[in-house]
Parts: C-alpha cells; structure tokens; sequence
C-alpha cells in the first residue's frame, strides 16, 4: 500500500475537535428549557453530527492507494464471471457480456455464466449468439432454481449467485477467483480484470477487489449517481483501515473466501455490504484500487427509483449496524461500518436542523438562549471548523461536488426515516421486502414524492419573508436564522427540481389542465341529463 498525503484532514480534524469542545458545552448549558420539546431534539441533533464528524476524521485519519499489480501475459488464472440477471433489457444483459469479452484478457481464460431469474428466451438467444461472435470464450446459460424451490438458498440476487456457486463445478472446474458483475454494469478500465487479479495473486489475505464504479448520468448528474466523494475519495481511507466492502459490481472474489463465509449472505437485502463485514470479520482483507471496473449503462434519474435504490441502501446498512453481527471486526474496522450507520440516521437531525429556522423567524422560538455576540462567538467558529473538515475529506474535488453531495443528503432525509422506521418496525427476525432497481426512466411529474420537502421549502421562504417584513436587516432581523433558511432552501430546492427531471413541465402541467376540463365537462353533461 502507499499513503496518499492526508495532512488536510489532519489539520482539519484537529481544529473541528477544539471547535467541538468549545460548542458543545455551550449548547448543552445554554438549552431553551422554557421550551423542552425544542431543546432536546437539537441537542440531540448536535451530539450526532458531532459524532458522525469525529468519526469521520477518525476513519479518514490516513489514506492509503494499493500498489499496482497487473497479471503478466501468459500468467492468467482462469476466472468465473457471473452476470446475475433478472428482468433487465435483452440488449443491456448483451453489451454487458460483450464488454466482459472484450477486455484485455485472453478470451480462454473466461468462464461467463449468465444466470438468468426471469428464465427467458431472450436471455438464452443473448448467450448463443455471444457464442457465434466470440467461438473461443465459453459462455453458460444458467436457470437457478425458482424462488420457493428448497434447493434455492436465498431470493434475490444473493439466491441468484448462490445458485452458480452450487454448480460452479459445472461451469469452473478447481476456480479460484469469479467475479460478480450486474447485468447493466459494462467494464470500464480495459485492464480490470487483469489488474483485480494481480491483486489477489499478490497477498493470500485478500478476499475481494472492488473498484470505482460510475454510470451514465445526465449533464451535471442532478442525482448524484456518480458519487465521487465516495469513490474517489472515502474509499481510500478504509483501504487504510482495511474496510473496503463489496458494492455489487465491479469487484473480484477469491472463491476461498466465499467458502469460508458460506456463500453469498443472504439475511440481508442485498448481499454486497455484509458480504464484506462477514469476510473482514473472519480476518481476511479487502482492496480498493481507485480504477473504474464498472459502468452502469443507466443510473436511476426519476425519483420514485431514486427513492428505491437509496432507500434500500439505507434499510440494507441499518440492519446491519443495529442487527448484524460484527464481532472479530477491529475497532477501525467497526467505526468505519458505524460511520455508515450514522449518516443515515443524520437525517433526524437535518429535518430538526431544517424546522428551527422556520420556528425562530416565523415565531421568535429558539432552542438556545443567548445572546447574539454569545451565540455567534460559539456556533460561527464550530460551523466554519465542519466546512473546512468537510472540504479537507473532498480534498481536491470541486466544490460543486461537495454541495451536490449535502443537497442530495437533506433533500433524502425523509427517504432515510422511513428506512430508519421499516428496520427497527422488521426487526433483525424478518426481512423487509425487495424491489429489483428499475433499468429504464419512468420520467414525470412527481410532485406527491416531495410534499414533504416542498411543504418544508415554502415553510422556509414564508418565514423568511415574514421576518424581512417586520423586522429590520441591519438593526434587529435574525441573520444568523436567515443564514440557515437560505441554506435549507438552496438545498432543498434541489429534490424538489428533480421531481419533474427529464420531462416537459409545461407540457405534463398542460395536459393535466386538459385532463380536469373533460373531467369537468363529463360531470356537467351528466348533470344536465339527471
């Protein structure tokens, strides 16, 4: 491994914790106990994002880049690539094995299944007609066993995968890496394989690769599906503290180390992140080497779908930090899981961060009581010590990305509740239901999707208006609550755009008035008949 330069995050982290010992205190001595209902939810929301942000710098104290280890020519293990499919566009599955074909390693030494669980014809005609174009790769068809079958071991994509491995003999005779690959994810670097490989030839220890996965996204990916503050950067400090996790696609595993955690979990939504936490728990270790092994040939871009696969996301991780088993982790190991943990549950916070300025510019209701020289001298410098950690943890990227990230995460808060509510409601004993991720856009006019944060955004500007109104700009008016509101409405405004993404709003707008009037016209013509 070789350290990147992390001294911004250093020096950052270090500032944000004497900024946090300097606030905190305060906020808890100076509490609005006139008004507890008010008062404990903040305080509570501080102590969070307090947390979570310690931890932060904790976990991304070093970051760490493997060194490069390509597989020589003519030294290629034989390697098993699973395409689970189920549902997804014949054509999709197909630029997905062809681009699995196509890479720079030698075609004979690639063993594609398609593992089909819609059991379709198409599908099969994909997998002959890969064999007529590429006669020296050996491709399979395989059907698992259908859900309910008792040979079946897990639903979903878990099951799906599950099933190649109990055949693997079949397909792979004595294989010692395969590689799971979604069926709208082609390969991105040429050398992905090649290079994932020479990873896992190099160190016995490690149990799987994962690599940088992107998407095609439109113009300013308004859904921020690309993530980069994840893939680019986060992920390179759990390579230091060895707690790289599987994300589905684009990852390399050796087979060793799917035996010992017993196959593919299935307790879980999905199987990629406790697949990860099994493997670490048991001592092995996990690679990130920063190259795009994945390209998803679409990316959720209409919020019903957005909502899903976010949502899933959510409910998947907080099982797994309130349920799963995690004994055998180190306590970095640990801290990093229950980072991912704590930013889901930010979203309790940020909607009582979002209220307050509401209820102090609209009401004059605050959870602290201050002064205004007292309150600036403490919250400005602990909001300025978070804005620089949050720049340090980007470190380089623009900071559009970083807004996009912080706008993205308030306008999903609600999102993320509901999930927080399906996994304490399920419990660790029942699974919540699933929903493959749709492969195409349903685009419309989604505005039911975002009452919530609509309702939160006008809430916002009234309030802001009304203290304009009434009070004074430069003598008595609440900059500090007007600071916050213009911050929550710039956020927000973002989901609630994104309800009518990829569609004509003055057209939908137009067509629903068209829809009432002949609604309308039909009442009246019956009431005249009756």
């Amino acid at each position: 491994m070789r350290d990147v330069s992390s001294w911004k995050i250093r020096v950052a982290g270090v500032i944000l914790a004497l900024a946090t010992a300097w606030y905190l205190p305060w906020v808890y001595a100076n509490l609005n106990w006139a008004a507890p209902w008010l008062a404990l939810p903040f305080a509570f929301s501080v102590t969070l994002a307090a947390l979570l942000m310690l931890i932060a710098v904790i976990t991304s104290w070093r970051r760490q880049v493997p060194i490069e280890r390509e597989v020589p020519p003519g030294q290629e293990p034989i390697v098993l690539v699973i395409i689970p499919t189920y549902g997804e566009p014949p054509a999709m599955v197909y630029e997905t094995a062809r681009s699995v074909l196509e890479q720079n390693y030698p075609l004979e030494k690639i063993r594609l299944v398609i593992s089909d669980d819609s059991h379709r014809l198409s599908i099969r005609e994909v997998v002959e007609r890969l064999k007529g174009e590429h006669p020296r790769a050996l491709l399979a068809y395989h059907e698992p066993p259908r859900r309910g079958d008792p040979r079946r071991r897990g639903d979903g994509k878990a099951g799906n995968l599950n099933s190649v491995l109990d055949a693997i003999e079949q397909y792979a005779p004595q294989i010692a890496f395969l590689e799971t690959r979604d069926a709208d994810d082609l390969v991105g670097d040429k050398n992905f394989l090649r290079q994932a490989i020479g990873q896992l030839l190099a160190d016995p220890r490690i149990a799987y690769v994962q690599t940088i996965k992107q998407a095609r996204v439109s113009p300013g990916d308004p859904f921020g599906n690309l993530e980069p503050l994840f893939y680019q950067r986060l992920m390179l400090s759990k390579n230091a503290t060895n707690s790289v996790f599987p994300c589905g696609s684009g990852v390399v595993w050796r087979r060793a180390a799917l035996q010992d955690i017993g196959g593919f979990p299935t307790w879980n939504l999905v199987e990629d992140l406790q697949s990860g936490i099994e493997a670490l728990r048991r001592g092995w270790r996990g690679v990130y080497p920063p190259i795009v092994g994945a390209i998803g040939q679409t990316a959720p871009e209409d919020l019903p779908n957005v909502f899903k696969q976010r949502g899933t996301w959510a409910i998947d991780t907080l099982r797994l930090m309130f349920w799963g088993d995690k004994h055998g982790l180190t306590w970095l190991q640990y801290l990093s899981f229950v980072e991912i943990g704590l930013f889901y549950l930010l979203s309790l916070p940020i909607l009582v961060f979002t209220v307050i300025p509401i209820l102090s510019l609209a009401f004059g209701l605050y959870p602290i009581y201050s002064s205004p020289i007292d309150y600036a001298l403490h919250l400005w410098p602990y909001v300025a010590a978070m804005e620089l950690t949050l720049v340090a943890l980007a470190d380089g990227l623009p900071y559009e990305e970083l807004w996009r990230f912080r706008a993205i995460m308030i306008g999903m808060a609600p999102t993320y509740l509901k999930a927080l509510w399906v996994t304490l409601r399920y419990g660790p004993q029942r699974k919540p239901g699933y929903r493959v991720t749709r492969k195409e856009h349903a685009h419309g006019f989604y505005w039911r999707e975002v009452l919530l944060q609509s309702g939160l955004l006008v809430a916002l500007v009234v309030a802001s208006g009304y203290h304009l109104a009434v009070y004074s700009v430069l003598r008595s008016a609440d900059l500090g609550s007007l600071f916050w509101a213009t911050f929550f409405i710039l956020a927000l405004s973002r989901i609630v755009r994104n309800a009518w993404h990829g569609m004509n709003l003055g057209a939908s707008l137009k067509g629903q008035v068209q829809r009432y009037l002949r609604r309308w016209a039909a009442v009246r013509m019956f009431l005249r008949i009756f």
